[in-house]
């Protein structure tokens, strides 16, 4: 994720933030519209859920087509929840014996299939950012040059020297500029460069000093005077001068001497290499060598995996599931939106980011395996090129099969005109993908969640994604809000459609419920905001935010998808 303070978000995607676990009865008399409340209307409810009551109203009397497979590619799940055994999908052509009865190098995968799992029943509990894994791929190339916008250099035998230009510049600038800002590992290890950088002009600093203040015991004042802003100077050169000049307060002093001995005895640069070293070894390896042994950047390195479904992070899957198949009407926790949905469970993620090579062969698991509507992982900014493809070749397979494609945005309050992430509609580099959805959440009032990402083109869509009550692991039952719940609930309507309109495709359904959504166009909302790299707070017309000015309406879908089936 962009920049530091959203790498620290990663586990949010992963967890229920605010929840509480409840059992069955302890909901009391708590009314729909206070749990499930994405059925609901604001006619009949006061909330503005997606209509899914009104929709059943619609369509009965109309017989289900199809038990349509939706496949959630995401974190781990209770595939036998009692609210949900009913809607798992099973493999009709894998039995559970130990052995790859449909021949496709996966043994039992029976419901779905761990991405992360190894063949001795291991699964990978975290998994690294991408752009730690993209600087450690890259770091023999480019880590060790520093640039000053003109000039390359590198530190050898501990002193900063002048060398050639990397000889490919374009993947150089790919390192400097979009994987360092994603690392933590990176800025850890340019903070070490940084400091030998410091060392060596602080002894040019010294050297003009004393030659312009011969004799004199020189201080934070001479300092100050020998730095003419206007005089010719690297970026590098500013950068180590307002470095030195904020070890006055480190060191606490105004006297150079004591600053200089303390840069001169390369302290700092121990420290730095430690913070390095500490970093690596906390972020440096997820374990997938050891425990999946393929290559993550060999896409044809495809028979990994196992079937551990049932893993630390189902929480969230077992939810999200929930939200779109939980049993109607049984007394036991919420209502899903259509329970007649088979769950395909596909495991590509855990704490930290999705390698993306598991999202492109999950994507072609699902649409092999017949799934007529799959959930993505949430949306990232750091897609490399080659694996960006693969996913862009993954997500055209599922275009061209009619299958409907939904992820969701980041809750990081950026314009997505302005901070691009992935997947997107355009991201092949040739047409529009019309098959994918990217929808942000919304709240019971209407309003759009405070922190979400936004775009008036990126964003298609808000859905119910707050507060919502819904199934958790061990045939428990819990409130909460993770990131990913207001694609559950799109999910479900897209379902809910396929399973009684089984010929629309995937961009059909993506038109319908772009253009049956709940207005909100006109309705003035407050919205976070990140300006200049800060957050702060604004009022927005809910047209601005999103594509289609509006929150997903099944019940208008529905009656839409009707007129165009006839």
């Amino acid at each position: 994720m962009k920049k530091y303070f959203l790498l620290l978000m990663a586990s949010a995607c992963i967890s229920v933030a605010d929840a509480q676990l409840v059992k069955q009865n302890d909901q009391g008399e708590k009314k729909q519209a206070d749990l499930d409340w994405y059925n609901c209307s604001f006619e009949k409810d006061g909330v503005y859920g997606a209509e899914i009551n009104k929709a059943y109203d619609f369509l009965k009397g109309k017989k289900i087509k199809k038990r349509p497979v939706v496949a959630l590619i995401g974190t781990g799940m209770d595939v036998e929840h009692e609210d949900l055994k009913q809607a798992i999908w099973f493999n009709p052509k894998e039995k559970a014996n130990g052995k790859d009865n449909d021949k496709n190098g996966l043994v039992g995968d029976i419901n779905g299939w761990n991405f992360l799992g190894g063949k001795d029943g291991q699964v990978m509990e975290s998994t690294m950012r991408e752009g730690d894994r993209e600087f450690l791929r890259l770091k023999d190339k480019y880590a060790d040059y520093i640039f000053d916008g003109k000039d390359y250099y590198k530190v050898i035998n501990e002193k900063m020297t002048k060398v050639a230009a990397p000889e490919n510049i374009e993947e150089y600038n790919y390192f400097r500029n979009k994987v360092l800002p994603e690392s933590p590992m990176a800025g850890s290890y340019a903070g070490w460069q940084l400091t030998y950088l410091i060392r060596d002009y602080a002894a040019k600093f010294d050297r003009m000093m004393k030659e312009r203040f011969p004799g004199k015991e020189l201080t934070q004042e001479e300092f100050g005077i020998c730095y003419d802003p206007k005089a010719p100077r690297d970026s590098l050169s500013e950068v180590a001068f307002m470095m030195c000049a904020y070890a006055f307060s480190v060191y606490q002093s105004d006297k150079w001497e004591d600053v200089y001995k303390g840069i001169k005895s390369g302290a700092q640069i121990e420290l730095s290499g430690k913070e390095y070293r500490e970093k690596v070894e906390r972020f440096g390896s997820d374990g997938r060598a050891e425990i999946i042994g393929d290559n993550y950047l060999d896409i044809n390195d495809n028979k990994y995996g196992n079937n551990v479904l049932l893993t630390t992070d189902a929480a969230l899957g077992t939810m999200v599931a929930g939200i779109v198949a939980g049993k109607r009407d049984n007394g036991l926790g919420g209502n899903g939106i259509m329970d007649e949905a088979e769950i395909m469970a596909l495991r590509v993620m855990a704490e930290g980011e999705p390698y993306l090579k598991d999202i492109a062969l999950a994507i072609r698991y699902a649409v092999d395996h017949n799934a007529d509507v799959i959930m993505l992982p949430v949306q990232n900014t750091l897609y490399p090129e080659e694996q960006k493809k693969w996913v862009s070749d993954a997500l055209e397979y599922a275009e061209s099969k009619g299958v409907f494609v939904v992820s969701q945005v980041w809750d990081a309050a950026q314009d997505l005109a302005e901070e691009t992430y992935f997947p997107n509609r355009w991201m092949t580099g040739k047409k529009e993908l019309t098959n994918l959805m990217i929808v942000a959440s919304s709240d019971k009032a209407g309003n759009p969640s405070m922190d979400s990402n936004y775009g008036a083109k990126e964003v298609d869509l808000f859905a119910p994604g707050r507060d919502i009550y819904s199934t958790y692991t061990g045939d428990t039952y819990q409130t909460g809000n993770a990131i990913g719940f207001a694609a559950a609930t799109t999910v479900g309507v897209a379902a809910l459609m396929k399973a009684y309109y089984p010929e629309l495709t995937g961009t059909q359904i993506r038109n319908i419920l772009l253009e049956s959504v709940t207005s909100r166009k006109d309705a003035e909302v407050e919205k976070a905001i990140v300006v200049n790299g800060q957050r702060t707070q604004d009022l927005f017309l809910f047209g601005d935010l999103c594509f289609s000015g509006g929150i997903i309406n099944a019940y208008q879908a529905v009656v839409a998808a009707d007129k165009v089936s006839k």
